[in-house]
C-alpha cells in the first residue's frame, strides 16, 4: 500500500467497470474480477481511502451501526438471491450475521456465503441487461409456487363429511364409467382415493364431486370446498401444474351446480383451463408430451371448442399441429381402454369448427356473397355434406372399438354436426343465431328464405333436432349420471332449433295468406309439420329422463342445479310452443294432451325463480305458477295466463317474431 499523510490507501471493492454498470464485483485473481474476465474488459481498481479513526469513545457505537446495516445487507441479498435463484450469494450464518470469506469474495466451497458488505454502486446480485449478456433468469419476478399453500389442511375425508369408503366407491366408480364419456382424464387403476386426496387434493374433490348423486348432503359443502381450492391456489398463488389442469377439465366435464344465468362460472373455468394450458406451454413445448399432458391437451381443445357454439361465445382454443400430433398418438395409445375414444371426440368437434369458420367467411363477404346467396350457401353445405360423409366412415371405425355406452352418446354428436351444417337456414327468429352468421338482408337473401333448398334444410334440421333429442332418451338409466355438460348443451339447443324449425317451416308454408283465408290443403301441410315434429311428446319424454338426475332435490335446490333449472325451462318452452304454432296459422293444431295427461313433477316454479333469479322470464313464469305450480300445464290453461299478460284475446300478440325471438334467447344458455 501507498502512504499519503499518514493515511494509508486501500483497493476499493469494486473495479471500474463494475462500479459504472452498477454490477456485482467479484475478484477472480489479484487485479482482475470475474465479470471483467468473462467480458474481456480491462479490470481497474482505484485506491480507496481510509477513515481516520477517530475518538475511542465513537469506535463501538459507529462498529455497532455498521454491523446492523452489514446485517441487513446480507440479508437483502440473501433474499434476493432466494428469489432469482443465482449461485452468488446468500445468507448462511445461523446467529443472523453474514459469514464473510477471507477474501472478500464467497468461497467455492461455501456457494451459499455472502461478502461482508455490497460492492459500491452493486445493489442485488442481478446485472443489469447488458447488450452483450443474454437476460438473467427470473428478472422479471419470482417463479410460480410449486407447493399448495393448502397443503396440509384437512378435507372432506379428514373431517368427517365423507368416510374413506364412500370415497373409495366413487373413485372406483369414475375410472370404470365416467372416464368413458371424458376420456381425457385418467387415473391409474392402482391408485386409491387416499392416494389421490394426498397427491392431487383438487383432482380428488372434483371427481367425488362428478359421481356423487344430486341429493348428497355434501353437494354444497364440496363445491365450497372446490372454490377455496381454486381461489387460493389457481387465482390468488398462481399455481401452475398438471394436476390442477385435469381438475379443472372434470370440473367442467360434470359441472352441475350451481347453476348460474349465463353458466358464468362453468365459462370461467373452462377460461381457466385455456389459460393453464398455455401457462405451461402445452399446446407450444417442444419434444414428446406425456401421456397425461396429451389427453390434457386434447381436454382442453375439445371443452373449449363444444360450449361456446351453445352459449354464442368466441372460441377461446384453436387447433394447431400439436394438437393434431397429440390426437395421433392417443389413437395408437394402448395405456388405458379409453384412449380410443379421444381421436373420435376430436374429429367430431374439430368439424363442427371448421363449419363454423367457413360459414363465418361467408357472412364476411357481405354484399359480395349477397348477390348469389342461395348459389354460395349450396355450395357450402354441399361441401360440408361430401366432408362429412368421408368423416362418418373414419368414425364408425374408430367407434367400434368403443362400448355401447359411448356409441349412444356419439349418436347425439353425428346429429349435431348435422345441425351445425344445416342451422343458417333459421335466419329470422333467433338473434344470436343472426349476430353469428350475419346473412345480409337484400333480395337474394329474401329469395332464399322462400326458396325450396331453404324448406328442404329446414326439414332435415327437424329431423335431427328430434333424432339427437330420442338419442339421448335411448340411454340407459344407469348410464343417465356420466352424461356431461356438453351433451346436456347440445340437446338443450336441440330443445331450441326444433320449434324454430317448425315455426318457420309454418311460416313457408302459410306465405303471405291471412290467417282467416288459409285454405284446407295448406292446413293439411302445416299438420304434417307439427305432426312430424311432435314436440310436446318428446319434451315431455326427455323430461321424465331429466328428472332421474334430481331425485330428492327440493324446489329451491333444483334452481340451483344445471338439470334442474333446464327442466323448469321446458316445462314454461313447452307452454309457449302451442300458442306459438297458433300465431302462425291462426288454429290450434297441437295436441293439448301430452302437457295434460302428464304427471306433473314436485317442481316449485317460484322457489326455482327465487333460486335461480331469472329476472327475464320471472313475471310469465309466476304467472304460469298460478294455475299450477309444478309447472307443467295445459295449452288451454295456459292460454289465459298468455292473454291476461298480453292484453290480446288469443294471446297471439306475446308470439310476435321478436318476442319469440326473445323467448329462444332466454332458454339458449340452458341455465
Amino acid at each position: 500500500m501507498n502512504q499519503q499523510s499518514g493515511i494509508y490507501n486501500i483497493k476499493r471493492r469494486a473495479c471500474v467497470t463494475c462500479t459504472k454498470a452498477k454490477c456485482k464485483c467479484l475478484p477472480q485473481t489479484h487485479n482482475l474480477c470475474q465479470r471483467c474476465a468473462r467480458l474481456g474488459k480491462q479490470c481497474v481498481y482505484l485506491d480507496l481511502p481510509e477513515r481516520k479513526r477517530k475518538r475511542k469513545d465513537d469506535d463501538g457505537r459507529v462498529g455497532a451501526l455498521e454491523g446492523k446495516i452489514e446485517e441487513l445487507t446480507a440479508q437483502l441479498v440473501a433474499l434476493r438471491n432466494g428469489v432469482n435463484g443465482h449461485n452468488g450469494t446468500a445468507s448462511s450464518s445461523t446467529n443472523g450475521t453474514a459469514s464473510t470469506s477471507i477474501n472478500g469474495a464467497a468461497s467455492s466451497t461455501e456457494p451459499s456465503s455472502v461478502p461482508d458488505s455490497v460492492p459500491e454502486g452493486s445493489y442485488g446480485d442481478a446485472e443489469p441487461l447488458d447488450a452483450d449478456e443474454p437476460e438473467p433468469e427470473g428478472y422479471h419476478g419470482r417463479e410460480p409456487p410449486t407447493t399448495s399453500v393448502l397443503e396440509g389442511i384437512s378435507d372432506i375425508v379428514d373431517r368427517g363429511f365423507l368416510s374413506i369408503h364412500e370415497a373409495e366407491t366413487y373413485v372406483a366408480q369414475f375410472k370404470s364409467r365416467f372416464v368413458w364419456n371424458f376420456p381425457f382424464v385418467v387415473l391409474p387403476p392402482s391408485q386409491t382415493a387416499d392416494m389421490l386426496r394426498k397427491q392431487e387434493p383438487l383432482l380428488f374433490l372434483a371427481v367425488i364431486s362428478a359421481t356423487i348423486p344430486s341429493a348428497h348432503a355434501i353437494r354444497k359443502l364440496l363445491a365450497d370446498e372446490i372454490m377455496q381450492h381454486i381461489t387460493s391456489r389457481i387465482v390468488a398463488s398462481s399455481e401452475r401444474n398438471l394436476g390442477l389442469l385435469r381438475a379443472l377439465l372434470v370440473l367442467c366435464a360434470w359441472y352441475r351446480y350451481p347453476s348460474q344465468r349465463g353458466n358464468v362460472q362453468l365459462v370461467l373455468l373452462l377460461d381457466l383451463c385455456v389459460n393453464m394450458v398455455h401457462d405451461l406451454r402445452l399446446h407450444r413445448l417442444k419434444g414428446e408430451l406425456t401421456t397425461d399432458q396429451q389427453r390434457a391437451l386434447l381436454g382442453t381443445y375439445w371443452a373449449a371448442t363444444c360450449l361456446p357454439r351453445v352459449i354464442d361465445r368466441p372460441t377461446a382454443m384453436k387447433r394447431n399441429k400439436k394438437i393434431d400430433e397429440c390426437c395421433q398418438n392417443m389413437a395408437m395409445s394402448t395405456e388405458y381402454p379409453s384412449d380410443r375414444c379421444i381421436r373420435p371426440l376430436i374429429l367430431t368437434q374439430s368439424f363442427i369448427c371448421t363449419i363454423d369458420s367457413s360459414y363465418k367467411e361467408f357472412a364476411e363477404l357481405g354484399a359480395d356473397a349477397s348477390s348469389q346467396e342461395e348459389s354460395f350457401i349450396k355450395l357450402m353445405v354441399g361441401a360440408n355434406l361430401r366432408h362429412f360423409e368421408s368423416l362418418k366412415a373414419t368414425l364408425e371405425t374408430e367407434l367400434s372399438k368403443c362400448p355401447n355406452s359411448v356409441t349412444n352418446l356419439f349418436h347425439c354428436n353425428i346429429h349435431y354436426i348435422n345441425i351445425a351444417i344445416r342451422d343458417l337456414a333459421l335466419d329470422d327468429e333467433y338473434i344470436s343465431y343472426q349476430s353469428r352468421h350475419g346473412l345480409a338482408n337484400s333480395r337474394s337473401t329474401q329469395s332464399f328464405k322462400t326458396s325450396a333448398f331453404r324448406c328442404s334444410l329446414l326439414w332435415h334440421l327437424l329431423r335431427h333436432t328430434k333424432a339427437l333429442i330420442n338419442a339421448y332418451i335411448d340411454i340407459p338409466d344407469d348410464e343417465l349420471p356420466q352424461v356431461t355438460v356438453f351433451t346436456i348443451a347440445q340437446i338443450c339447443a336441440s330443445l331450441v332449433i326444433l320449434p324454430r324449425s317448425v315455426s318457420a317451416l309454418l311460416k313457408l308454408i302459410v306465405g303471405n295468406r291471412s290467417r282467416a283465408s288459409i285454405p284446407d290443403d295448406v292446413l293439411n301441410e302445416a299438420k304434417a309439420v307439427v305432426d312430424e315434429a311432435d314436440y310436446l311428446n318428446l319434451v315431455v319424454r326427455l323430461y321424465d329422463r331429466l328428472r332421474l338426475l334430481i331425485v330428492g332435490l327440493s324446489g329451491q335446490e333444483k334452481g340451483l342445479d344445471v338439470v334442474g333449472t333446464l327442466c323448469c325451462h321446458m316445462s314454461v318452452l313447452a307452454s309457449w310452443y302451442a300458442p306459438r304454432v297458433k300465431a302462425v296459422l291462426g288454429v290450434d293444431l297441437v295436441s293439448k294432451t301430452p302437457l295434460a295427461a302428464m304427471t306433473p313433477p314436485s317442481i316449485a316454479i317460484n322457489d326455482i325463480i327465487a333460486a335461480n333469479a331469472n329476472a327475464n322470464a320471472a313475471t310469465l313464469m309466476q304467472q304460469a305458477a298460478s294455475q299450477n305450480v309444478d309447472g307443467l300445464v295445459s295449452v288451454g290453461e295456459q292460454q289465459q295466463v298468455f292473454s291476461s299478460y298480453t292484453g290480446a284475446e288469443d294471446g297471439s300478440y306475446l308470439f310476435s317474431d321478436e318476442l319469440w325471438s326473445t323467448v329462444l334467447e332466454s332458454f339458449s344458455s340452458f341455465g
